[in-house]
């Protein structure tokens, strides 16, 4: 009889890189390490962005680190959203964008496909390069991430992504699924829904264009967040030039937007600071914000 090949021992004390890190295909268990990634996320953030360089925040940062690295790192992060956004567990965003389209927007997008091909769509934080490739006979997505998990994904940081220069050349849409709740500090989430603005065509000079933002955020920063409510981020993004939101929707888990871009102000003139909002007081709440700056 063959004896049964020992395998090697590791350290107790070796960390589980990325490349090593078992994925868990349990759904629970999946969702409460995306939850447990999010909350390191907004720690390392805040590590970051403190003008202190006391030794407790250099160890605290480097903790931090260790965790979400045991953890698989963002590669792991991405394998997990891809396993979220699967057809066992319900698909993804997109199906939502493109029913609203069909429903409230008909007219809209058949005037933009009378005088071109394709609606363009810039796909931020992509983790399949296909959501919308069954809809490839009207629609052509750019997808970008800055970790992709597919080839056909382009490697992009969106907050330092250069705009098309011209108009011709830039978006219908621009989606944001899922993506401003991962970024940790709140200024870079505000900073970010700016710069969507930038990549839209100017619906002065464009008209027969779309100028849509699809942003989807998880349930509880709208309806459980010290900082946000549903008309508080309404309010936001009309101070922004976002002046339309065309339709919205909560599901058990997840909030869905879609804004039209009609005057883009030339200059942000209101501020909005991290405050707890009238009725958000107490505890049980999470600290999910959005801050926008002059």
């Amino acid at each position: 009889m063959a004896k049964k090949k020992q395998q090697k021992k590791r350290p107790v004390t070796t960390i589980t890189s990325s490349r090593d890190a078992k994925f868990k295909h349990s759904r629970v268990e999946t969702a409460r390490l995306i939850r447990r990634f999010h909350v390191l996320n907004k720690e390392l953030a805040k590590c970051r962005s403190s003008s202190s360089s006391d030794p407790e925040t250099a160890n605290k940062e480097k903790k931090i680190l260790a965790e979400m690295e045991a953890m698989g790192g963002l590669d792991w992060y991405q394998k997990a959203s891809q396993l979220g956004q699967s057809k066992a567990r319900g698909g993804d965003s997109s199906k939502w964008l493109i029913q609203t389209l069909k429903t409230y927007c008909k007219d809209e997008q058949q005037t933009v496909l009378k005088s071109r091909q394709f609606i363009r769509v810039l796909d931020v934080g992509a983790v399949a390069p296909d959501n919308y490739k069954p809809y490839a006979s009207w629609i052509k997505a750019k997808p970008i991430d800055l970790n992709p998990q597919h080839p056909d994904i382009q490697q992009q940081d969106f907050l330092k992504m250069q705009p098309p220069f011209s108009d011709d050349d830039k978006f219908d849409i621009l989606s944001l699924s899922l993506v401003i709740n991962f970024v940790g500090d709140p200024k870079d989430r505000g900073q970010m829904l700016i710069h969507t603005r930038n990549f839209l065509s100017s619906p002065d000079i464009c008209p027969n264009r779309l100028h849509y933002l699809f942003l989807v955020v998880p349930l509880p920063c709208i309806n459980n967040s010290r900082y946000m409510t549903h008309e508080h981020l309404l309010s936001m993004m009309i101070s922004i030039g976002y002046t339309r939101c065309i339709n919205h929707h909560f599901s058990n888990k997840l909030a869905y937007y879609l804004f039209e871009l009609t005057t883009p102000p030339k200059r942000i003139t209101t501020i909005w600071k991290k405050r707890v909002l009238p009725g958000k007081e107490g505890g049980g709440r999470n600290n999910f914000a959005v801050v926008i700056e002059k």
